[in-house]
C-alpha cells in the first residue's frame, strides 16, 4: 500500500469515523491535489493524515496523481505567484518585501526545513526588474536552506545613473528604422560585468546571487524571450508546458534589442515575460505587468494568431487602468486574479480594470479574485492573516478556492469550478 496519495477531488471530505460502511461526521475539507499520509486502511477507507483534522476518506476520493497547484499569494503591493506539478516547483516573483520567504519557511516547506531538508526551486521567474516583483526574491536566494535550477529573467536591469545622453535609466538606446531601441540587454546574469553601477536593489539582489552561486546553491540564470518554452514535457500523462509568449525583441546592427516606450517605467513594464500555461486541455496566463503600449504592440505583432486566449489569467499590472479592452477581449478567461494590495498610492484594483475582467469573459458568471480581499484579520489576536488564491488542477477540471474569513474546521474553503 501507498504510505500516501492526494485528494482526487475538490473540497473532498474526512470523516470522523466510518459506520457500517459509510461516513459518520465531516470534520474536514481538503483541496484537490492535496497530499495525505496513509495511517490505516479499512477496505474502501483510508484513515490519513493531512491540513487540519485527521480523518476517514473514501478511496473514491483518493489518487496517486497531485495534478497542477498554482498559489496565488498576498504579497501585498506586487506579485508572487509558486507552482507545483509533477516532481516541479516553480516560483514566479515574490513581492516588493519577505512575505512571500515567511510563507515558504514558515508554511509551504516548513516539513522539509523542520526535518533538516533544503528547499530546492526548479525554476525562478522573474517577470521583470521592478522591485514589487523580484525585491522578495533577495531573501529567499540569500538564505542556505533554499537551492535552485535555473533563474529566468526577460534581460532588462535598472542603472544607477546615466552613461550618456542617449541612455536612460536602464542603459543605452539607439534609433533604428524611426524606433527608439533600447541596446542594453542582460543574458547570464552570474556573469555580468558592465561597468556602469546599477541601482542599489539590483545591486543588492546581485549581490545576494553571487552569494547563491560562491555556496553552489545555484549555477544558470537565462534571458528568455518569445518563442521559447520553459518546460514542455509530460506529466501524469499529460502534456505540460510553460510557453513564452513576450517580451519579442528587434533586430538591430549587430543584434538585438527592445523598443523603448516613452520612460523607463513602460519600459520595463511593457517587456514583462508573459508565461501561458498549459496542463491537459486547460490554460493559464501570467502577464507580468503588460500595460497600454506593450499590448498594442503584441496584438500587432501576433496578427491574426491569438495565443492569449485562457481559462483563468492573471491580471496584468495589479489591476491598473493602464490595459487595452481589446487585450482583455484576446485573453477571454472564465478567472481572473487580480495581486495587489493596500495602502498605496495606484488605488489598484482600479474600477474599471475589476469590471472589464468580468465584461471580458467567457463565462456567463464570470469570477475575479483579488490577493487583498482574500485578506482578513484575526479578531482575537488583531493580526493580518495574508490571503491566497488557490488554483488546482487534474488537467481537465480547475478548482479556484480561498479561506473563509471565519473559518470552520469541517469546511474551510470558498471554491468554484471553472466552467
Amino acid at each position: 500500500m501507498s504510505s500516501f496519495k492526494y485528494a482526487a477531488k475538490n473540497a473532498a471530505p474526512l470523516y470522523e469515523s466510518v459506520v457500517n460502511n459509510k461516513g459518520k461526521k465531516i470534520i474536514n475539507k481538503i483541496l484537490m491535489g492535496t497530499y495525505v499520509t496513509i495511517l490505516e486502511q479499512q477496505g474502501n477507507w483510508y484513515r490519513v493524515a493531512t491540513a487540519g483534522p485527521d480523518g476517514w476518506m473514501h478511496a473514491d476520493n483518493l489518487t496517486d496523481n497531485m495534478g497542477l497547484k498554482i498559489f496565488f499569494l498576498d504579497v501585498g503591493q506586487g506579485d508572487g505567484v509558486l507552482i507545483e506539478i509533477g516532481k516541479y516547483r516553480i516560483l514566479i516573483d515574490a513581492g516588493p518585501d519577505n512575505s512571500m520567504y515567511s510563507y515558504l519557511t514558515k508554511w509551504q516547506f516548513k516539513y522539509l526545513l523542520d526535518n533538516n531538508k533544503k528547499i530546492h526551486i526548479d525554476y525562478v521567474i522573474i517577470s521583470h526588474f521592478d522591485t514589487d516583483h523580484y525585491k522578495g526574491v533577495i531573501r529567499i536566494l540569500e538564505d542556505v536552506n533554499f537551492s535552485f535550477g535555473t533563474l529566468i529573467h526577460p534581460g532588462i536591469l535598472k542603472f544607477a545613473t546615466k552613461n550618456n545622453p542617449y541612455s536612460t535609466g536602464l542603459g543605452d538606446t539607439i534609433k533604428h528604422s524611426g524606433k527608439t531601441i533600447l541596446t542594453h540587454v542582460f543574458d547570464d546574469l552570474l556573469n555580468t560585468t558592465d561597468p556602469q553601477p546599477f541601482n542599489r536593489d539590483i545591486s543588492n539582489f546581485m549581490q545576494a546571487l553571487q552569494k547563491a552561486r560562491s555556496e553552489g546553491r545555484i549555477t544558470n540564470t537565462q534571458r528568455y524571450e518569445q518563442g521559447t518554452f520553459i518546460l514542455n514535457t509530460t506529466i501524469e500523462g499529460q502534456p505540460f508546458n510553460m510557453e513564452i509568449l513576450a517580451p519579442f525583441m528587434e533586430s538591430i546592427p549587430g543584434g538585438k534589442g527592445f523598443i523603448y516606450w516613452k520612460d523607463d517605467g513602460k519600459t520595463i513594464n511593457g517587456h514583462s515575460l508573459v508565461i501561458k500555461l498549459r496542463f491537459g486541455n486547460r490554460t493559464v496566463l501570467l502577464g507580468g505587468d503588460l500595460n497600454t503600449l506593450s499590448q498594442e504592440y503584441l496584438i500587432t505583432q501576433y496578427g491574426n494568431n491569438n495565443p492569449f486566449e485562457v481559462d483563468v489569467a492573471k491580471s496584468c499590472h495589479h489591476g491598473a487602468s493602464d490595459f487595452t479592452e481589446k487585450f482583455m477581449q484576446l485573453i477571454n478567461p472564465y478567472a481572473t486574479v487580480i495581486s495587489s494590495g493596500d495602502n498605496e498610492g495606484y488605488s489598484h484594483p482600479r474600477a474599471d480594470a475589476i469590471g472589464c475582467a468580468g465584461k471580458y469573459s467567457k463565462s456567463k458568471r464570470p469570477l475575479v479574485y483579488s490577493t487583498e480581499l482574500a485578506r482578513s484579520t484575526d479578531i482575537s489576536s488583531n493580526k493580518i492573516l495574508f490571503g491566497m488564491i488557490n488554483l488546482r488542477c487534474n488537467g481537465s477540471d480547475i478548482f479556484m478556492s480561498q479561506m473563509k474569513e471565519r473559518k470552520n474546521d469541517a469546511d474551510l474553503w470558498d471554491a468554484y469550478e471553472i466552467i
